[in-house]
């Protein structure tokens, strides 16, 4: 079992890539541009939601690896 630490903005970005999932799971279709919103909503709801790096960084993270942004700071 792998722990990890997230902060509050990648928990958010995490809650609104599954609920997006999820959505996508109950419709049947992978993209729905009416409901885009709410999923913005959700991961930003702590602060700025995360850009298109940090998303990165984070799915490294998750996937066992180093933060890169991180070990570049």
């Amino acid at each position: 079992m792998q722990n990890f630490t997230v902060t509050a903005r990648e928990r958010d970005t995490v809650l609104a890539a599954l609920r997006y999932y999820q959505f996508y799971r109950m419709q049947g279709h992978p993209f729905d541009p009416r409901q885009d919103h709410l999923i913005d909503a959700i991961a930003s709801h702590t602060g700025e939601a995360l850009d298109l790096a940090e998303v990165d960084d984070l799915c490294a993270g998750l996937n066992g690896n180093e933060h890169a942004l991180a070990a570049n700071a």
